[in-house]
Formats: structure tokens, C-alpha cells, sequence
């Protein structure tokens, strides 16, 4: 009766170990179950913050746009009005003037262009002499 009471407890011992070694088998496809969904989880986590940041870019791009544009209108406004101050003439009289300088500017360049016809006749006379 020994033996059989010795190797029954062997097989006992047999199927605890057999049974601790399935629990571990067990814990271990369960955590890489766990870890993979974790893994699902943190990667649909970080697409949705990617998605939510680049709205974020996409609408600070554009209030930046626009207060640059704010900016720069009231930084040329500032410097007529300074321009204003010191040389007493509003942007106006200031294309008036410029548009005289141009008109000027074409009158000297058709009588110069007459001159110049004309010259070119006494040359011709003087050579002909």
C-alpha cells in the first residue's frame, strides 16, 4: 500500500505542478492580451490627439495670420501719420505731387526728343556743305 500511496501523491504532486505551470501559462496570455489592448487603446489615444492638435495648428496658424495682418495695417498707419507730422502732407497732396514729378518727368522727355529731331536735320545739312 505504500507505493500506491507514494505514487498517488506523486501524481498529486504531479497535477498541482502541472496545474501551477498552466496558471502561469495562463497569467501570461492574459497579460499579453491586457498589453495588447493597452496597446490598441494608447494607440487610438495618441490619433486623437494628433487629430486634436493638428485642428489646434490649424486654427492658431490662423488667428496668427490674421493678428499679423491687424498688426501690420496699424504699424502703416502709424508710420503716415508720423510721416504726416513731419513733412505737413497727407498721402493725397503727397500722389498729387508725385503724379506732377511724373507728368514733368515726360515733358522733359519729349523736348528732349524734339531736340534732338531737330539737331539731326543740321547735322545732315552740315554734311551735305
Amino acid at each position: 500500500m505504500g507505493i500506491i500511496k507514494l505514487s498517488a501523491d506523486n501524481i498529486l504532486k504531479d497535477k498541482k505542478l502541472h496545474n501551477i505551470w498552466l496558471a502561469g501559462l495562463g497569467a501570461y496570455a492574459k497579460s499579453t492580451e491586457e498589453v495588447n489592448q493597452l496597446s490598441e487603446k494608447s494607440k487610438t489615444l495618441f490619433d486623437e490627439l494628433v487629430e486634436k492638435g493638428r485642428a489646434i495648428e490649424s486654427n492658431t496658424k490662423e488667428r496668427l495670420h490674421t493678428e499679423q495682418s491687424h498688426a501690420s495695417v496699424a504699424i502703416e498707419e502709424r508710420v503716415q501719420m508720423t510721416i504726416q507730422k513731419f513733412v505737413g502732407l497727407d498721402n493725397e497732396r503727397l500722389d498729387n505731387i508725385d503724379d506732377k514729378i511724373d507728368q514733368l518727368t515726360q515733358n522733359i522727355e519729349m523736348l528732349v526728343a524734339k531736340k534732338q529731331e531737330h539737331a539731326k536735320p543740321e547735322e545732315k545739312e552740315e554734311k551735305a556743305e
